[in-house]
């Protein structure tokens, strides 16, 4: 396959973890979550001074992954490592829609979150969905500067991850 280290990006309930398992279904690559790799189970953060350790002791010194989260503080380093980068761009209406699906089909057991551990809870609190809410707003801007910079890797921006056809795109040609 001609993309071995993969990064996908967008907001909360976007789809990045689904789209990350369908990829790592298909390659075989290892997954990294990294809500499960840089947050607690209670959700809160672990310290930010420990990010880039972690990241590096478990996806960063790899030949093949694929990363789904944003937590910019170590996202260079993500991009440095990536040779495809995926951003789903979807309006904030669908992030709302997507993040109270996934806690209500989750936490009545009728789905299982893609990377979440098994004793976690998905909720949906206040922050949290303030947080979604703003996010198209307060964020996507800044990644799409960041994107718009990067020339030596592929990036490719979709509005419909489901759609995506993983199997062209992993073995497309230059």
């Amino acid at each position: 396959m001609k993309y071995k280290r993969i990064i996908i990006l967008g907001g909360s309930g976007s789809g990045k973890s689904t789209l990350a398992n369908r990829i790592s279904i298909y390659t075989g690559y290892p997954i990294y979550h990294l809500d499960n790799l840089l947050l607690n189970s209670d959700w809160s953060q672990k310290e930010k001074s420990e990010w880039l350790n972690i990241c590096k002791k478990e996806f960063l010194s790899r030949d093949t992954g694929v990363v789904d989260g944003n937590y910019g503080s170590v996202l260079n380093e993500r991009i440095d490592w990536a040779d495809l980068i995926i951003f789903i761009n979807v309006p904030t209406r669908r992030h709302i829609f997507n993040i109270f699906k996934r806690s209500f089909m989750v936490n009545i057991g009728l789905e299982k979150r893609h990377g979440m551990e098994k004793d976690r809870k998905d909720t949906v609190d206040y922050k949290f969905f303030k947080w979604v809410l703003n996010w198209n707003r307060s964020h996507k801007k800044e990644m799409f500067l960041k994107l718009g910079f990067i020339k030596d890797k592929k990036v490719i921006v979709t509005n419909s991850p489901r759609k995506l056809n993983i199997e062209k795109l992993l073995n497309e040609e230059a």
